[in-house]
């Protein structure tokens, strides 16, 4: 078999490191779509009660594969507020307790971004008590296909050699 040097990025030019992002991106797309297609077929004949199983692939015990069962489904409130709406309007109670408790609440404004950062500097940059400094969303790469790249026959061996370039 051929030794394959690892892949350097930083010895890339610019074109180059675009283009094995939009290759590798490519082959992502086609590796995700085969893979969901063979778990399919799996589960065509395996279901949770199936033992799990060992892959062998290239003669190495590769991989377990094991069908997970579906989760139990659950009741969650996702808006207390409605929710509370809905138990006032009928009276309903919880175990004889009462189901609605009145607290205080600050308004829509006064949680909003200007607000805070208006009532947080007036008060010399200090944080009122249930309030939390998120930061932004770091920056990062994306590469977005186009519309249909992915399903474009693209030559085997091109695809092929760059995944082992950048699989090593």
């Amino acid at each position: 078999m051929t030794e394959i040097e690892p892949c350097d990025w930083s010895e890339m030019t610019p074109d180059m490191l675009l283009a094995h992002m939009a290759g590798l991106a490519i082959l992502q797309k086609k590796i995700a779509k085969a893979l969901d297609g063979a778990k399919r077929q799996y589960l065509r004949t395996h279901d949770a009660d199936s033992p799990k199983e060992n892959a062998v692939f290239a003669g190495l015990d590769a991989a377990t594969v094991l069908v997970k069962a579906d989760g139990a489904g659950s009741y969650k409130v996702d808006d207390p507020l409605a929710y509370a709406d809905f138990l006032s309007h009928y009276g309903l109670d919880c175990e004889g307790q009462p189901a609605v408790i009145t607290v205080n609440y600050p308004t829509p404004n006064a949680m909003g971004e200007r607000f805070l950062e208006r009532l947080i500097r007036e008060h010399g940059g200090e944080i009122p008590d249930g309030v939390k400094y998120q930061p932004g969303r770091s920056g990062g790469v994306t590469v977005t296909l186009g519309r249909g790249i992915a399903e474009h026959a693209f030559d085997a061996n091109e695809l092929s050699r760059l995944a082992i370039e950048a699989a090593v």
